[in-house]
């Protein structure tokens, strides 16, 4: 969900991006999308982990 919402802000921000660069932006904000999308899912992924295995007897 938040990934979601980061593209979104990303595709708002940079769409005032110079014409020249507009490729440039774009790409980025591809690369940006998906670094924060590895990153919540190893922290999540990480906590869940956590979590089960405090809950073990």
């Amino acid at each position: 969900m938040t990934t979601l919402l980061v593209a979104g802000y990303l595709m708002l921000t940079l769409r005032s991006a110079p014409l020249a660069s507009q490729t440039t932006a774009r790409t980025v904000g591809a690369v940006a999308a998906v670094a924060w999308y590895l990153l919540t899912f190893r922290i999540v992924q990480r906590f869940a982990f956590e979590w089960l295995k405090s809950r073990r007897p």
